[in-house]
């Protein structure tokens, strides 16, 4: 338990000084988790998010998932750059907008990879991050309404439950797999990844459970606490090494916050690097490139971006499907009772009901692609997803570990400018090869005699799509980004110039200054990311407070 002061609020000239032990610059999953265990252990936080308040029906109601993404109330919607790999297209890549960041926006599948991801973490440099040493942080977070077990716990601060929204094609589809060879697997978080089954959702009681509702929520108005929303951070400053400061505008004001202890950099996989740049860390000739001086040359910040690239595939079918009843008022309303009076039906519906971890060719020692399929048909444009007005039902194949890397760099000097993301998704021919491999099979099961009478028309991308060249084409015109960008501040042994943080996530070379999100990522999991990122945000939580 700590004994250093309470929150203070100190004039400094004309700008306002906040002080406190810690300072986390970034209020999404990883701040979230952190602010809440280092207030459980006595310490003082400030918590600075650049979005607004979480606290809204659009972001507890499960459902409200595809309004968000895409809406600049909610989402940074951040701008790629051309890509090359995929005839010149641009995408808006989401980033949360809002207390709980990606967290509170996301399609809330809870998933965990496998152990042979974090031992692929282990030889890149991060010791002390395998399976047997990352799975109890795994559980401390894990509130399972299935209960406890070897590899789950039923007392952690994060829920994760059943769906509470059942369609009869979910259950025609894992059948459909198995019988393709597909082995039924009842969950993915347990001893074994592979297979076909159900996802579990981040919820709780019908409602998404983000790190601000399960972690933040109950503490908020705790005297050691000072969380301020629409807080947007403009650099840390270092002197002699050490970080003390965090400058940021609170609704325009310019403040100051100053840590006691260290300053935790909570920003995002696209945030946070951007934020180490602005502050004088990162590559020299970027920096001076923007008129920055180098505090710190670090040349991997920015670098090491991964993504999982994926490819949509819809059908028509022969009933009734969910986006058919968000387009009739009646059956809207129905739908809307049903999720008030009892917290199920539709309205709970995550992004996913399906996944199925598989391998695209036989002799593949391990699975290379999932996927997501979904009741319900829409489609995936560079800014936004558009639902179907057709009973349609859509799956997305994607990469597990792609292989093709890209960047994070400075637009400019000025804090408010987005910076510049370049990823080419799909620069390596491998995943290209993977995608249609992915995606053949999934054809080949809607055609086959378990799902045949049930299936009309195939949608996307249609029965003229054949042959290599068409599939190719295919993919590289409509191919996307899953929303799992991690990497820009890999975490690494201190010797290998590509790292930024050391496996206890501290910047290398600047003391008192750690970086605990996705950023920190060696290399992409097997999964939807924001599981992992609250069991990095757990184990920065016990490195600081030693629980």
């Amino acid at each position: 338990m700590s004994s250093s002061p309470r929150l203070s609020n100190v004039a400094h000239d004309t700008t306002e000084t906040l002080t406190a032990d810690y300072v986390i610059a970034g209020g999404g999953s990883a701040g979230c988790v952190v602010a809440r265990r280092l207030v459980d252990a006595g310490y003082s936080v400030i918590l600075l998010e650049a979005g607004g308040d979480d606290r809204r029906a659009a972001v507890y109601v499960p459902a409200g998932s595809a309004r968000l993404v895409g809406n600049a109330d909610y989402d940074w919607k951040y701008e790629t750059e051309p890509d090359p790999s995929r005839n010149g297209r641009t995408d808006n890549w989401p980033s949360g907008k809002v207390l709980g960041g990606g967290g509170s926006i996301n399609g809330m599948i809870y998933l965990r990879g496998n152990p042979a991801d974090y031992q692929r973490w282990v030889e890149q440099g991060a010791t002390g991050w395998s399976f047997p040493e990352v799975l109890p942080y795994f559980l401390r977070a894990e509130r399972n309404e299935n209960g406890a077990g070897q590899f789950h716990s039923d007392r952690g601060l994060l829920g994760v439950s059943n769906l509470r929204v059942h369609h009869p094609f979910n259950k025609l589809f894992v059948d459909a797999c198995a019988v393709a060879g597909i082995p039924r697997n009842d969950d993915f978080n347990g001893a074994a990844q592979e297979g076909v089954g159900y996802y579990q959702a981040t919820q709780w009681k019908g409602l998404r459970c983000s790190a601000a509702r399960g972690y933040l929520r109950p503490i908020r108005g705790h005297k050691n606490l000072r969380l301020l929303t629409r807080a947007f951070v403009d650099r840390i400053r270092v002197k002699a090494g050490v970080a003390e400061a965090v400058e940021f505008k609170h609704y325009g004001v310019s403040k100051v916050a100053v840590a006691r202890r260290e300053i935790l950099l909570a920003a995002g996989t696209i945030g946070s690097p951007k934020i180490l740049m602005l502050s004088g860390i990162g590559p020299r000739d970027e920096l001076e490139r923007q008129g920055i001086s180098c505090v710190q040359e670090l040349p991997g910040v920015g670098r090491n971006l991964q993504e999982h690239p994926g490819i949509m595939l819809s059908y028509d079918v022969h009933m009734r499907t969910m986006n058919v009843d968000a387009h009739s008022r009646w059956r809207f309303g129905m739908r809307a009772l049903q999720f008030a009076l009892l917290r199920r039906g539709p309205a709970t519906s995550p992004i996913s009901h399906v996944g199925a971890f598989f391998r695209t060719r036989p002799e593949l020692p391990v699975f290379d692609a999932q996927i997501h399929f979904q009741p319900l048909g829409y489609e995936v444009t560079p800014d936004k997803v558009i639902l179907a007005e057709a009973n349609r039902v859509s799956l997305a194949v994607n990469v597990s570990r792609p292989q093709s890397r890209g960047t994070i760099r400075l637009r400019s000097a000025h804090p408010q400018d987005a910076p510049i993301i370049e990823h080419p998704l799909l620069g390596a021919e491998a995943d290209v090869r993977t995608l249609i491999d992915g995606a053949r099979i999934m054809r080949g099961i809607f055609n086959s005699p378990a799902l045949r009478e049930h299936v009309g028309k195939e949608y996307l991308p249609g029965e003229a799509v054949t042959s290599d060249e068409h599939w190719e084409a295919y993919v590289r015109a409509g191919s996307f980004a899953m929303y799992h960008p991690i990497g820009t501040c890999r975490m690494g042994a201190v010797d290998d110039p590509e790292t930024v943080v050391d496996p206890e996530l501290r910047v290398k070379n600047i003391r008192q200054l750690r970086v605990i999100d996705a950023a920190v990522m060696p290399s992409l999991p097997s999964c939807n990311t924001n599981g992992p990122t609250i069991m990095i945000a757990e184990r920065a939580a016990a490195l600081l407070t030693g629980i």
